[in-house]
């Protein structure tokens, strides 16, 4: 029996195969029984940061992610905080510094990095808007961003749902599908470079109905 988790109890857990097909190899998934689904946020990072991070192209350690949700991936429960009505016209952060998503986002990095110390600091903002979520990533290295584009086209050069966007990306652009994008901004003399990434990953880790086309 093959076993799906769309919780987080099992990401990068002992007898677990990490589910986010664009690092973990795909055979890898196939093959395995059990599968711990990626969780919102880092999907959409670590899309961004991962073309950079495995190449060795900025460094694990400092990273910084911004990210905004809308009202569905903020989680559950029926209560007047996350209802649209007392969310629009407002933007929140929530969780700081004990975002359940950062040490998924700092292991998935370590990894990445072929066990490099990784160190990610994580906000998470709450933005009036249905679902979906558009991530803002910082991490130090010395390349330009015609460098991170070369990177993450050859990264994602046979990926079915990745899309590298030479514009920064909408937060409705995936809507109705199970695309994702990114795209970069660098500059090699401050050190930073800037990822983005929209997935259409939603709440309790659960993508979007794909689109029939």
């Amino acid at each position: 029996m093959k076993i799906i988790d769309v919780g987080g109890d099992h990401r990068f857990a002992d007898g677990w195969t990490y589910g986010l097909t664009e690092i973990t190899s795909p055979a890898a998934i196939a093959d395995a029984s059990r599968v711990a689904d990626p969780g919102c946020f880092p999907a959409a990072s670590l899309l961004a940061l991962a073309p950079l991070v495995s190449k060795g192209l900025v460094e694990p350690k400092g990273i910084i992610v911004d990210a905004k949700t809308g009202i569905s991936g903020a989680g559950r429960g029926g209560g007047s905080t996350f209802g649209y009505a007392e969310v629009n016209e407002d933007v929140s952060a929530y969780n700081l510094f004990k975002h359940a998503h950062t040490p998924e986002m700092r292991e998935a990095i370590s990894r990445m990095s072929s066990g490099a110390e990784a160190s990610v600091v994580f906000t998470a903002h709450l933005v009036p808007m249905t679902r979906g979520i558009l991530a803002t990533c910082y991490a130090h290295g010395r390349l330009t961003t015609e460098a991170a584009f070369r990177a993450a086209r050859d990264f994602y050069a046979e990926s079915a749902f990745v899309r590298v966007s030479d514009a920064p990306p909408h937060s409705r652009w995936p809507q109705g599908t199970n695309l994702a994008f990114v795209s970069y901004a660098a500059d090699p003399d401050a050190e930073t470079v800037i990822a983005l990434g929209r997935s259409t990953i939603s709440a309790r880790g659960r993508p979007a109905r794909p689109s029939r086309t």
